[in-house]
């Protein structure tokens, strides 16, 4: 059984390495997907942002190549459209046109699209547009030119940033190179076609300036709700939305989370920009209604639009790199040209060594999108279920391992319990034999009229009586043990005068005492209380202490019964001289059917069940039985009962309290 239980443990303790592993490995997996779901959901939020804004910086370039088109009547137009199908058409606030110079170094013009009115009307400057009419009205750089194929030249011009989060606004520079190729059947006898790429002599400007409070108050919640709706009614994640030169955040989904720009987040995702990969999805929708395109050259009706828009380095150190994206216009005039190899032939142009350059200047910091688990980071948060399922299943482990403590003890204790049945068996087998031996032997001798004599056959008669009555109480003895383990026997509490009860057990045990050369010595004292009791078992209580004092004590020729009464309760001590009880023993002698050793191999009669069934009968009178033994010196034996309270009158009575514990040498 050990080794079965040793092995268990065993086990449980290998299952709780390898669970130890797992929930590692099942962290960092979680953590991981977390990580990455955090990441895509708060890149899409970002994407989803940017696309309106993209959508609008696609949307809002004008042609400059079409001046029979009215800026009024295009800017209308689009406004139209942007209405009709963007998601949020209220975030745009005012939309404004800015004209070139006439002169470099000069003021730019500013007319304003009035919507109701449908006219482009002159305005001043607003205050929050000081920023961006201080950046178109910048000196231009001198022409950069060079020459690719003998036939190409470039001119390269400082861009103003497209997006200015602190307004915040759009700045739509019109298209500002055109390509043009030449025919490709007259450049057949040159063996190459001819490119020349031109700058628009005036260049005009888009200003649209978006709804602040619309973009925090609907634009930002309802992006949040699409990408980051929690099972209830709030959100998964706490958000937030800063601007680097605001310490308020322009959006946050709890009052509690208000950081900075750099304030360490699980995810973090930049906003307000014009994504230039965004392009060529949009550029097919937004083209289904507004077509960027250039004149086709003289006697040619073919047009071919490319748009394009990217970044790279600044030929003068003076101007700053940035991302601003820039369109290009290609213009075509041949005949059924391939739109692969006219792309393939502007992306061979535009790679010419040191041409292949386009410029901005340094754009205002983006909105930042920040996102911070509510238990305070992701991290946090899987090893708070880490520790959680680590607790869970340690507890299981935990509950396995005592399962496994509690199995050895039970079976120990089964195992012992059945050895001290089979004893009890053997036990009462024999205390049984030896009565019904002598009672048989007797019987035997008066029938076969051995015995003729009358004192003789008195003698006789008296010796069946006893053992008749000896095997009497060990019947009794066994059936009450049932009756209590079963519980079927049932208590009739009545007031019992104690005292009284205590002289007539001492009287009955006198013949047992006189045979055993004891002496009984009985104390008690005057005016003792009764308490409430089935007066049989408590008989039964006493009458087995005393006569295991005459039988265990016998050698030291004495047995003492003292009563004494306080603390509402009423005590009983049964002393002897005689052999004692092992401190080994102590806590086993009221245990069923268990005989200390010492004394099976004095062969004194008995069957382990007297202590067993005291205990029983005290603790169902809510009473309390302590043992005070030293080996050699004798044993004595305590029973506190509780004085009786009730009223004697209606036959009712009830326990006072329990009886204190007495200490005992266990």
């Amino acid at each position: 059984m050990f080794a079965i239980a040793g092995a268990l443990l065993g086990l449980i303790a290998l299952l709780a390495t390898l669970q130890y592993r797992w929930l590692g490995q099942i962290s960092g997996a979680e953590r991981e997907r977390m990580t990455a779901t955090l990441n895509a959901r708060a890149a899409a939020f970002g994407q989803d942002f940017d696309r309106e804004l993209t959508r609008a910086y696609l949307l809002f370039q004008l042609d400059p190549m079409r001046p029979d088109q009215g800026a009024a009547a295009g800017l209308l137009a689009r406004y139209d459209r942007w209405q009709a199908t963007a998601r949020f058409p209220r975030m745009i606030k005012d939309i404004y046109v800015v004209a070139p110079p006439d002169a470099p170094g000069g003021a730019a013009l500013l007319q304003r699209l009035d919507v109701t009115t449908r006219f482009l009307e002159p305005a001043e400057w607003p205050a929050s547009l000081a920023d961006v009419r201080k950046a178109l009205t910048r000196e231009p750089l001198s022409a950069h030119t060079a020459s690719a194929s003998g036939n190409a030249t470039f001119t390269f011009r400082t861009t103003v940033p497209t997006a200015w989060p602190s307004i915040p606004a759009l700045v739509v520079p019109s298209p500002m190179f055109m390509l043009s190729h030449a025919d490709g059947r007259a450049a057949q006898g040159r063996g190459a076609m001819g490119q020349v790429m031109s700058m628009s002599s005036a260049p005009g400007t888009t200003l649209v300036v978006f709804d602040a409070a619309y973009i925090d108050g609907e634009m930002l919640p309802a992006l949040a709700q699409q990408h980051f709706q929690g099972t209830g009614d709030g959100f998964d994640y706490q958000l937030a939305v800063v601007s680097a030169g605001s310490r308020a955040p322009l959006y946050h989904s709890v009052a509690e989370f208000a950081p900075a720009a750099d304030t360490p987040a699980d995810a973090k995702v930049d906003l307000f920009q014009v994504r230039v990969k965004d392009f060529e999805p949009l550029v097919a929708e937004v083209s289904r209604f507004a077509t960027f395109t250039a004149l086709a050259a003289a006697g040619s009706s073919a047009r071919q639009t490319i748009i394009r828009g990217s970044m790279t380095e600044a030929p003068h150190a003076s101007v700053a790199i940035s991302a601003a994206p820039m369109s290009i216009l290609v213009q075509s005039n041949v005949q059924n040209s391939n739109p692969a190899s006219m792309q393939q032939s502007v992306d061979k142009l535009m790679g010419a060594g040191p041409l292949a350059t386009r410029l901005s200047v340094q754009a205002p910091p983006p909105w930042r999108l920040l996102v911070k688990h509510p238990s305070g980071s992701l991290e946090h948060a899987v090893n708070a279920v880490r520790r959680r399922n680590m607790i869970v299943s340690s507890s299981i482990l935990g509950i396995l391992g005592i399962s496994v403590g509690f199995l050895v003890v039970s079976t120990r204790r089964a195992q012992d319990l059945a050895r001290q049945q089979l004893e009890f068996v053997a036990t009462v087998s024999h205390e049984l034999r030896t009565p019904l031996a002598v009672i048989r032997s007797a019987a035997d001798n008066l029938a076969d009229g051995v015995v003729h004599d009358e004192s003789r056959v008195r003698q006789y008669g008296a010796l069946v009586r006893r053992e008749g009555v000896r095997l009497s109480d060990l019947v009794e003895q066994i059936l009450e043990f049932a009756g209590l383990q079963s519980g079927q026997r049932r208590l009739a509490p009545q007031p019992v005068a104690i005292g009284a009860m205590l002289r007539e057990v001492a009287a009955a045990a006198e013949p047992q005492a006189r045979d055993a050369g004891v002496t009984i010595e009985l104390s008690t004292a005057d005016g003792l209380p009764s308490v409430a009791g089935d007066e049989s078992a408590l008989r039964r209580v006493f009458q087995n202490l005393v006569g295991n004092a005459i039988k265990y004590g016998g050698s030291g020729g004495w047995v003492g019964i003292a009563v004494s009464a306080s603390g509402g309760a009423v005590d009983v001590r049964v002393s002897d001289r005689g052999i004692g009880i092992a401190p080994a023993d102590q806590p086993k002698v009221f245990d069923p059917f268990y005989r200390a050793p010492d004394v099976v191999a004095a062969q004194i009669q008995g069957a382990g069940l007297g202590r067993s069934l005291v205990k029983r009968i005290v603790e169902a009178h809510a009473g309390r039985i302590a043992l005070d033994s030293v080996p050699g010196e004798g044993s004595t034996f305590t029973v506190s009962l509780p004085v009786l309270k009730g009223d004697a009158a209606d036959g009712r009575y009830t326990i006072s309290h329990t009886a204190p514990q007495h200490s005992s040498a266990q």
